[in-house]
């Protein structure tokens, strides 16, 4: 086989040669990940009897970015593969090196048609968007000996503090790497091959932009919609501290089922105790984990995803007392921001407890929608499944956006006032 040689940043050749079994490339704009990814991925397919992997959570975006840098010419870069080195069968989605291993690409699209894979590595592009689930199966499907370290290595644009491969490789706040895992960090300033006016128009970007994407830090993102959200102050363990609970529920099948059990203390303090997240999970499975819930936690209701009619139904049949949550996004997110407030003397409104990952996700991920004149007040359709229980269950609480309505009530003959009643109506009635 001919030699084809390609210049290499220091950190693109550090991923390279690297022997960790799991591997990361973090990096910011420009900074070569996918043809870093690529190097990787041919350095170890062309041994003869390798068999490597080459994914992204779609096939279609993998089709459209990754394989064409491998096999294609990138403005004056030539391919990765070189043309003439290798047959490819597309029907099969293999790549055959001549005088070497070959490659197979896939989607996770659908896990279970790639369950039987024997590979001797897997290369992934952009791992911020597969699921911790995702990796592990992975790293399940890399067992082939061929002679050299088995190995799952990913490149990724920095996501938030709260993913899990930013806990997994130690990459914000104070995670610490798993054994086994390595990350190479690289900033776009790294990549000495960039135009200079290039690197110079980055500067337009500011605050967090900047830091992720041209400093490569795994930090929030802006517009987040619960901007008073810290960890450091709101996630806490408080078990056995709770006087009364209550339960809210997301409905989803491929999207996850959200219940989270909130627990109310003696200054009516709220305190997310447990969380359920689950996705393709039945009615009637959600509805027996509710009942578990009830047999163990004793909740004053289950305040459920108002569309889920089915579910309420379920829940109802198992004898569980269910109500139909108020479904007001934006004062929904108003209550949720109120009980995020801390006072002097008795701290966070609400906290929650640590092992509630994806709840504690979704504060960090959950974004405003944005237009050319800034941001809309309407939550994107993403990581919100935890924090629509949670509004569920909050609203239940506080009565948000109820109106008080004091009735004074008199003797049937227009007599002497006798008593004042309390009422609260929908504020949008």
């Amino acid at each position: 086989m001919g030699m084809v040689k390609h210049s290499l940043l220091p950190k693109q050749f550090d991923f390279v040669e690297s022997q960790a079994r799991e591997l990361l490339y973090s990096g910011a704009y420009a900074a070569g990940k996918t043809r870093a990814l690529c190097f990787r991925l041919v350095a170890r397919a062309q041994i003869p009897g390798a068999r490597e992997g080459l994914c992204r959570k779609h096939l279609v975006t993998l089709k459209a970015s990754t394989l064409r840098t491998l096999l294609e010419p990138d403005g004056t870069a030539p391919p990765v593969l070189p043309p003439g080195s290798y047959d490819h069968n597309k029907s099969e989605k293999i790549i055959r090196i001549k005088g070497g291993g070959e490659i197979v690409y896939f989607g996770l699209d659908d896990v279970q048609k790639i369950g039987s894979y024997n590979l001797s590595g897997v290369a992934v592009d952009e791992a911020v968007e597969l699921t911790l689930d995702d990796w592990h199966m992975l790293i399940g499907r890399i067992r082939l000996d061929v002679g050299f370290a088995n190995s799952v290595y990913a490149v990724c644009n920095p996501g938030p503090p709260s993913h899990w491969l930013a806990k997994r490789f130690g990459l914000a706040l104070d995670y610490v790497a798993k054994d086994g895992c390595e990350v190479i960090h690289t900033q776009t300033t790294d990549n000495s091959f960039l135009p200079q006016d290039y690197v110079d128009s980055l500067t337009t970007l500011t605050g967090v932009a900047y830091r992720r994407f041209v400093e490569g830090q795994w930090c929030a993102s802006d517009g987040m919609v619960f901007d008073r959200w810290d960890r450091g102050l709101h996630s806490a363990e408080r078990d056995h501290e709770q006087q009364r609970y209550i339960v809210g529920v997301d409905s989803g099948y491929r999207n996850p089922t959200a219940m989270l059990l909130i627990g109310i203390d003696a200054d009516d303090r709220l305190h997310i105790e447990r969380e359920w997240y689950k996705t393709q999970k039945l009615e009637n499975e959600v509805a027996l984990k509710a009942k578990e819930w009830a047999e163990k936690f004793d909740p004053e209701v289950f305040v459920v995803d108002p569309s889920a009619v089915s579910l309420i139904e379920a829940m109802k049949a198992e004898g569980l007392y269910v109500q139909a949550a108020k479904n007001a996004v934006f004062d929904g997110i108003q209550a949720v921001q109120q009980r995020l407030r801390s006072e002097e003397g008795v701290g966070p409104l609400m906290t929650v407890d640590p092992r509630c990952e994806n709840t504690m996700r979704e504060f960090e991920s959950y974004e405003w929608m944005s237009s050319q004149g800034g941001q809309v007040d309407k939550p994107r359709k993403e990581n919100d499944h935890a924090m629509d229980a949670l509004r569920y269950g909050v609203v239940h609480c506080d009565g948000f956006g109820r109106s008080a309505v004091t009735l004074q009530v008199f003797d049937s003959k227009g007599g002497d006032f006798m008593k004042e009643l309390d009422l609260a109506f929908d504020g949008e009635d």
